[in-house]
């Protein structure tokens, strides 16, 4: 199959194209950007054919897989553009700004049986699936999750800007509203949400949460780009507590330690190094060869969660 990248952001950069590399499935990759350095930026594995237009190259290109990597504001334009044309669509993460968007996008996947995923990848690491392998042995489980998330965003980036889907929320709001689905594949109860520090414009760049879940889940989290980097998670239980070491980016190299407490004794179970964009795609691929429709329930459930998130953040 032949992929087109739409956008060539430092993500893509730093994770999207190193995963595509290693993927036999994907023999060539095109690349759609405005960016004058797209050649010079660094080695473009597999690479195609470059257009400056993105919507020149959905014209061009017979229908395959295209990776959406714009800037947010941009993200449904392009996703709803490739649907069109008969590609199958993954999108950065937020996927769609709002939930109306999200609900039209997947249906118009699922009217062309066509498949668009939300490029979300922390959860499918396996270091989820350790986690619940340490519990299962334990014969314990955890209710309780407390998550911080402050990348650095540098104050130049499009994520301080409003008018191109920046801020605190639609950024970091997709792990926080995925958090009780990867960990109990539910969707919160009850939300509440406390907006920290503003720009002069009023963009949150920190918000903090506190969300109730079925049968006495909860999660307390802390967002932002206001902090020092933090990246952390913490699951507590009666039986047992659990901390993992960067649970939303891990590197593709680095082996994930996980903290164990229980009974009194403390040890580290360790999770061998893997790529999370790497299963990810890998699982897409997947999806468009049998036809599963996994990721258009994780896309709406998310959407409606992150929608709830806005909302609450919006109350005076």
């Amino acid at each position: 199959m032949e992929l087109l990248l739409i956008g060539m952001s430092r993500f893509a950069r730093r994770r999207v194209l190193p995963a595509l590399a290693l993927l036999d499935e994907i023999e060539i990759v095109h690349v759609a950007s405005s960016r004058a350095d797209v050649e010079t930026g660094g080695p473009l594995p597999k690479l195609g054919r470059i257009y400056r237009d993105w919507r020149e190259a959905l014209d061009d290109i017979e229908p395959g897989l295209v990776y959406v990597s714009l800037v947010n504001s941009q993200h449904a334009a392009a996703v709803q553009r490739a649907l069109e044309q008969g590609h199958h669509v993954v999108v950065d993460k937020p996927g769609l700004l709002d939930l109306k968007t999200a609900k039209e996008t997947v249906s118009l996947a699922l009217s062309s049986g066509l498949i668009v995923a939300e490029a979300n990848c922390y959860g499918f690491h396996p270091m989820f699936s350790a986690v619940r392998s340490v519990l299962q042995s334990l014969d314990a489980e955890v209710t309780k999750a407390v998550a911080l998330f402050t990348p650095p965003v540098p104050v130049t980036d499009f994520r301080y800007n409003r008018q191109l889907g920046g801020g605190a929320l639609l950024d970091t709001g997709p792990y926080m509203a995925s958090l009780g689905r990867v960990l109990w594949e539910v969707e919160p109860e009850r939300l509440e949400v406390i907006v920290g520090d503003r720009t002069s414009d009023s963009l949150e760049t920190s918000y903090s949460v506190l969300a109730g879940y079925p049968g006495g889940r909860a999660v307390v989290g802390h967002f932002g780009f206001t902090t020092v980097y933090q990246n952390n998670l913490r699951l507590l239980g009666k039986a047992c507590a659990l901390e993992i070491n960067r649970p939303f980016s891990a590197p593709p190299d680095m082996k994930v330690e996980i903290s164990v407490q229980s009974d009194g004794q403390h040890y580290r179970h360790s999770v061998e190094p893997a790529d999370s964009m790497r299963i990810f795609l890998s699982r897409v691929l997947e999806a468009v060869n049998t036809g599963s429709r996994e990721f258009d329930g994780a896309l709406l459930s998310d959407a409606r969660t992150l929608d709830r998130l806005a909302r609450e953040a919006s109350r005076p």
